[in-house]
């Protein structure tokens, strides 16, 4: 029996829930959080094994949770939200639009919008919002280059990412917000009908035409099921890869001898957005839903019941990862869980990092000398994301 009253809808777990994880992985690995009834898991071992078995562990409620009735697209499973075997032909068929070659491809125009936006930054004066100027903006511009957003729906697209990303919050949210963000989720839902539509007849070398000429073994994509991933793909691709970036450069601010070695050696990006995505795992962790009673660690879990697989925790795993509180870009952090693993491992994950890595690199080859102005990180009130609210910088 522990005496661990663990809460993490309360504001000042949400600020630092890492002595939380250290105390539940090792007094309660498996503990039932009341507040959300659902069950929490937070050893490393434990929660790659929900990622291997989802014929215990099923991802069937992973939209409702996140979307509930604000769901862009509810006549069909999301591909986050199925399980083998049905999940894994359209993976497949997924997959082949998130290929390296298609990686690769995106390389030079992902260089050409980081240094536009710094461009930019650098024309308005010394001080900005490294989070609502920089990071929040690589990932959203990527992802409509990605899908292939028409350069005169740029601004509406980066206001229906806002929207969509914000439906997870919802519970929180006043009647007319949820109304608003009803409507922009709407007209996202109907440009991309229109653009998926149009590829059809006029296919180009964009994610949507990729995901419309997929074929695997004879399999094709419906019209709803491309919507689907695109959404899923916007979603996914705009919120991760923003935490990452800024929480990369609150963790180099925090360790001066790795900002000294990065501004000295800007190849060692990648390192750094690898370390980041374990020291702070921009997504907290994974609901599943319980196919049948489960016993672990002495704990029942009844069939039926959500389960959290708390990757932030498992990324901090002393069982798993030597000194896991220190931040070290030497380490090999590659077996971290922040992209998932197994069935579900984020197709995106190459390509995410990839962008991270060359918006690092970018900043600290064009900005040398940027500094925090504000020590303290204010981070976002949310269960699901670790991410700052603001981060101002000078350079």
């Amino acid at each position: 029996m522990t005496s661990i009253e663990f809460n993490p809808t309360l504001r000042e777990v949400q600020a630092d829930p890492y002595p939380w994880y250290r105390r539940l992985r090792d007094e309660a690995p498996v503990y039932r959080i009341p507040a959300l009834n659902a069950y929490g898991l937070f050893r490393y071992d434990d929660c790659k094994h929900t990622f291997l078995h989802p014929e215990t562990y099923s991802a069937r409620d992973f939209i409702a949770q996140a979307f509930g009735d604000l769901d862009p697209v509810p006549e069909t499973p999301s591909l986050i939200a199925m399980d083998p075997p049905a999940h894994t032909p359209l993976r497949k068929l997924a997959g082949q639009a998130f290929s390296p070659s298609v990686t690769r491809g995106l390389e030079p125009r992902i260089k050409a919008i980081v240094t536009g936006l710094l461009d930019e930054i650098m024309a308005r004066g010394r001080e900005f919002d490294f989070v609502a100027d920089f990071a929040a903006y690589v990932p959203v511009s990527v992802t409509a280059e990605l899908l292939g957003v028409d350069k005169s729906q740029r601004e509406n697209f980066k206001i229906w990412t806002a929207d969509l990303l914000n439906a997870a919050n919802r519970a929180t949210l006043s009647a007319a917000d949820v109304e608003r963000i009803r409507a922009s989720v709407a007209e996202l839902r109907s440009y991309l009908e229109r653009s998926i539509a149009e590829r059809r007849v006029n296919p180009g070398n964009d994610f949507i035409s990729l995901l419309v000429k997929a074929e695997e073994g004879g399999d094709v994509l419906s019209s709803i099921q491309v919507l689907s991933i695109a959404v899923l793909t916007h979603f996914g691709g705009s919120e991760t890869p923003s935490h990452m970036i800024s929480s990369a450069l609150i963790a180099l601010s925090e360790n001066p001898d790795a900002l000294a070695r990065l501004r000295a050696q800007p190849n060692l990006s990648a390192n750094v957005i690898e370390e980041t995505l374990r020291y702070w795992s921009p997504v907290n962790l994974v609901f599943q839903t319980a196919v049948h009673d489960v016993e672990m660690h002495g704990v029942t879990i009844p069939a039926g019941s959500y389960v959290l697989s708390y990757i932030s925790s498992a990324n901090r795993d002393e069982r798993r990862f030597t000194a896991p509180d220190r931040f070290d870009i030497d380490r090999d952090a590659h077996h971290h869980l922040s992209f998932a693993h197994g069935p579900h491992y984020c197709p995106g994950a190459a390509l995410g990092k990839r962008m991270g890595a060359i918006a690092l690199e970018a900043v600290m080859e064009r900005m040398p000398n940027l500094r925090r102005l504000d020590s303290n990180t204010e981070w976002l009130p949310s269960l699901w994301v670790r991410g700052a609210r603001t981060l101002p910088v000078a350079y």
